[in-house]
């Protein structure tokens, strides 16, 4: 009994691994903005708090529990060379806008001493760099992937060459629930904030699925 459960459990773990089912550990990528960071790209130089950064328990405002100032996110130039894109910047999703609150304007925590003993030195934290310039998205979206679309009535149109919904997100590894929330393209269908890890192998660039061989891509794209 104690054999079959064990060989139960590897081949639960390698169907896991092979559908792209990954545990969630945000330390080793880019996200890590504390000083505990081991990248090379933006992070503190004196705060060893990870989460702060994006959240807080406390004060968040009408944000749950988003730790960021969100009053300067502006107007957006939205995708519209086709009447099936044509979009408008009431079409991007609240989690989406989130995401700009890092992206676009880069705007200041406001809550950022949560723990005040781990913050080394200084009143507030600071950093080793800016945002690399390739983060910095913009308001005028018009040159990035598309979003705030309906997905299954544009999969809809052959002329696309797109998966249907379900078949997508089965490929990102979620449900039509979790990776089209309310039927719509959003940053989240393509990235996961907090990266994922298949045994000790961390997708460090937060996709959803490696994108190694346009995998990513022709989770959706029928090419």
């Amino acid at each position: 009994m104690k054999k079959l459960a064990l060989v139960a459990v590897v081949v639960a773990v390698v169907a896991m691994m092979a559908f792209g089912v990954y545990a969630s550990d945000i330390r080793n990528t880019k996200h890590n903005l504390s000083m505990q960071a081991t990248n090379n790209y933006t992070h503190s130089t004196n705060y060893n708090e990870i989460c702060v950064f994006c959240h807080t328990p406390h004060a968040a405002g009408t944000w749950p529990l988003w730790n960021r100032d969100m009053s300067g996110i502006p107007s957006f130039q939205m995708y519209s060379t086709s009447p099936t894109f044509k979009v408008t910047a009431t079409d991007i999703d609240s989690t989406s806008k989130l995401c700009f609150s890092c992206h676009l304007t880069a705007n200041s925590v406001k809550n950022p001493l949560l723990n005040p003993s781990n913050l080394v030195n200084s009143a507030q934290p600071t950093f080793n760099k800016g945002i690399h310039s390739t983060a910095v998205i913009g308001s005028d979206l018009r040159d990035d992937h598309p979003i705030g679309f309906n997905y299954s009535n544009v999969a809809g149109n052959n002329s696309y060459e797109l998966e249907t919904a379900t078949n997508a997100a089965s490929n990102l590894g979620g449900t039509t629930a979790q990776i089209f929330p309310n039927g719509y393209m959003t940053c989240a269908t393509c990235h996961d904030v907090h990266g994922k890890v298949s045994g000790n192998s961390v997708i460090k660039v937060l996709l959803q699925r490696s994108n190694a061989s346009s995998m990513l891509c022709l989770s959706c794209h029928k090419k």
